[in-house]
C-alpha cells in the first residue's frame, strides 16, 4: 500500500484533487482526514482541509497502464478496448478488436513493439519495475504453445543429430519459454547468445558438453 497527501477548501475537493492525481476512483482509495481548520468571527464553514489517501500501488499502475494502451490504440486510429488483469505483481492487458492481426503483426512484431512501448512508459518513473504482457486474442497462450512445440521438435533432432540447434532471434519471453521448456531434459541444454534484438537460443547436447569438459 501507498499513500499522498493533498490539501482543499473542502473535503471532496481535496478528495477530489487526490484522485485525480492517482487516475483512481474513491471506491479505490482510503480517505483520512489529517488537518482541519475553520473560519470564524461569524464566518462559519471549512476552509481548509488536508487529507491522506491510501491506495493498492499495483491496481494504481494497472490503471495507468490501461490507459496508456488506450490512449496508444486511439492514436493509431484503432477502435479497441483494453482489459486489464494483475496476478501476482504482473500485468495482463488484453485488447479487445476486431483488427487483431494488424495489431499483432508480422511474428508478433507489432505486438511485442507495442508492449516494448507500454513498459516503459509504466516504468518510467518506478523504483520497483513490474512486468506488463499484452495479448490479442489469445495470441500469446497460442504462441507459448508453439514455441513448446517447436523446442520439443528440435531437441528430439538435437538427440538425434548431434548437432546444436540455433534458432531465429527471439524476444526475451519467447527465450524464456523455450528455456523453461527443455529446462527438464537431460539431454540438452540451452544457452542465449547475441545481442539485444538479434539475441538467439542454441539447443546443444549435453554429451557435447561432457565432452569438451573431458578435453579440457
Amino acid at each position: 500500500m501507498a499513500a499522498i497527501e493533498e490539501q482543499g477548501r473542502t473535503l471532496d475537493e481535496a478528495v477530489s484533487k487526490g484522485l485525480q492525481r492517482l487516475g483512481l476512483s474513491h471506491s479505490e482509495v482510503r480517505v483520512e482526514v489529517l488537518e482541519e481548520s475553520r473560519k470564524f468571527f461569524g464566518l462559519f464553514g471549512t476552509t481548509h482541509i488536508k487529507v491522506r489517501l491510501t491506495y493498492d500501488v499495483l491496481a494504481a499502475r494497472l490503471r495507468a497502464a490501461t490507459a496508456i494502451l488506450q490512449d496508444i490504440l486511439t492514436r493509431m486510429g484503432i477502435e479497441a478496448r483494453v482489459e486489464g488483469t494483475e496476478r501476482n505483481g504482473n500485468m495482463s492487458l488484453n485488447i479487445v478488436t476486431n483488427d487483431s492481426g494488424l495489431l499483432i503483426g508480422r511474428r508478433g512484431q507489432t505486438i511485442d513493439a507495442l508492449q516494448y512501448l507500454v513498459n516503459r512508459l509504466v516504468n518510467k518513473e518506478a523504483s520497483d519495475l513490474v512486468r506488463v504482457t499484452l495479448d490479442i486474442a489469445h495470441y500469446q497462450e497460442r504462441r507459448e504453445h508453439h514455441l513448446k512445440e517447436l523446442a520439443q521438435r528440435l531437441a528430439a533432432r538435437v538427440k538425434t543429430t548431434g548437432q546444436t540447434a540455433v534458432m531465429a532471434p527471439l524476444n526475451a519471453r519467447d527465450r524464456r519459454i523455450i528455456h523453461q521448456a527443455l529446462q527438464e531434459d537431460g539431454e540438452v541444454r540451452t544457452t542465449s547468445k547475441g545481442e539485444g534484438a538479434l539475441r538467439k537460443v542454441l539447443i546443444s547436447p549435453r554429451r557435447m558438453e561432457q565432452s569438451q569438459s573431458r578435453e579440457a
